[in-house]
């Protein structure tokens, strides 16, 4: 990243019960569908306890998850996790609809290479404002053209 005085929008991703919902949900789906498939017996209750534990963890992983990214217009990107930092720019497979954005980031791995990295960052509604989520929309929208 050239300039990082380019980088003018700060946007902190929070918790989410939407994720939380959705990986749940997501999980739990998955219990459902395999109910007429395995037989029930001790066994299989054993398998679906911890399952359904699985659900539980997976669904308090994905809500608590937390990042901050710093945006520009032309679409660069600095994604910081923790004490990580990732620069890149915002990808051409990046969506958006009224629950979540999808969020396709270019990863620059060195600056003497020309090899990128893909990451995909899915960012639910209730985890930024909504001058935030309209922001992401315009530079998604702004990067197909």
């Amino acid at each position: 990243m050239s300039s990082l005085n380019a980088l003018k929008y700060k946007i902190t991703v929070k918790r989410s019960y939407y994720a939380g919902i959705a990986i749940f949900l997501l999980y739990f789906s998955a219990i459902l569908l395999s109910f007429p498939v395995v037989p029930v017996s001790p066994l299989s209750l054993l398998f679906y306890l911890l399952l359904l534990l699985i659900a539980l963890y997976a669904a308090k992983k994905a809500y608590s998850q937390q990042a901050e990214l710093l945006l520009s217009e032309s679409g660069l990107v600095e994604r910081v996790v923790g004490n990580k930092s990732y620069n890149g720019r915002v990808g051409r497979y990046s969506v958006y609809n009224a629950l979540f954005i999808l969020l396709q980031l270019d990863i620059q791995n060195s600056v003497f290479t020309e090899q990128t990295s893909k990451q995909f960052i899915t960012i639910y509604k209730d985890a930024i404002s909504e001058e935030q989520y309209r922001l992401i929309a315009r530079l998604i929208n702004s990067g197909r053209n």
